[in-house]
């Protein structure tokens, strides 16, 4: 008896290690084609690619210092409005681009062994890649100008970078079904509200100079949360046990967690 269970549980381990070599080999192949698809076959496209949310970056750190020159908080106005961008395009772009990644290789769902699911899984992991690439070319070019943009306390700093695009991948997640659902429109109406969060994120200013009737608000607003985590880390004038960083992980893992239900129960919409 005891060798015919070992068999069977050896049987079985052994199915569950080649679905997930299986899984990682369609992973690699689509995210191989997703980059093609998107970027091209020269590196030219993919530079492009990760130039947007850098310039993005850039050109609002640099309206900032040109209109106001000083910071609110700390000495460097590059740093502070750094801090508040940066969980901004974190989130945002890896939320966006996620609820494209079906539309732009359903060509590749004709493919009996690819789903979905493959598609969605092979674009989240190029997003937190190009996050990465992004927030490392951001931080050396501020550095080439001669300012610390170094936090002084490095795993806080890496703790918020992560929340920002584990949020972004949620949001994406839940994004692709809900434009499965209802459409574009609804891609549209994330973008405008997201603008309307980062609007009263504190990038510009921080919460505890915004009035006491606007303040009552954004604190429902999780790029608020974002921003003053990563700020948590440069400036030991932010109150960490004012930052509601539960509230970041919860919208991220619900929407996540929405996103795959609903990739699993509406996977023949993804087919028209």
């Amino acid at each position: 008896m005891k060798l015919v269970l070992d068999s069977l549980v050896r049987d079985r381990w052994m199915n569950v290690v080649k679905k997930i070599a299986e899984f990682r080999r369609i992973i690699g192949a689509v995210l191989i084609q997703d980059m093609r698809s998107r970027y091209g076959h020269s590196h030219i496209g993919y530079l492009i690619a990760i130039a947007w949310p850098l310039t993005h970056i850039g050109a609002v750190t640099v309206a900032y210092i040109l209109r106001i020159g000083i910071a609110p908080v700390g000495d460097s106005p590059t740093t502070f409005v750094g801090t508040g961008i940066v969980p901004y395009i974190l989130c945002l772009y890896p939320a966006r681009l996620l609820a494209m990644a079906i539309p732009q290789n359903r060509q590749l769902l004709n493919i009996p062994l690819i789903t979905p699911l493959h598609l969605i899984f092979s674009r989240s992991i190029l997003e937190t890649l190009n996050a990465v690439i992004v927030l490392a070319l951001f931080m050396a070019v501020v550095t080439l100008f001669d300012i610390d943009i170094l936090p002084t306390d490095t795993a806080e700093a890496s703790k918020a970078i992560g929340a920002a695009v584990f949020l972004g991948i949620g949001l994406g997640f839940f994004n692709v079904v809900m434009c499965a659902l209802v459409g574009n429109y609804f891609l549209v109406f994330f973008i405008l509200t997201m603008l309307v969060l980062y609007l009263f994120s504190g990038v510009y200013m921080p919460r505890t100079a915004m009035p006491e009737s606007i303040r009552e608000y954004m604190v429902y607003n999780p790029l608020l949360h974002l921003v003053e985590w990563l700020r948590s880390a440069y400036y030991a004038s932010y109150d960490a046990e004012l930052i509601n960083k539960s509230m970041i992980l919860w919208v991220g893992g619900i929407s996540l967690t929405l996103g795959l239900i609903g990739e699993r129960f509406l996977r023949g919409k993804f087919f028209s």
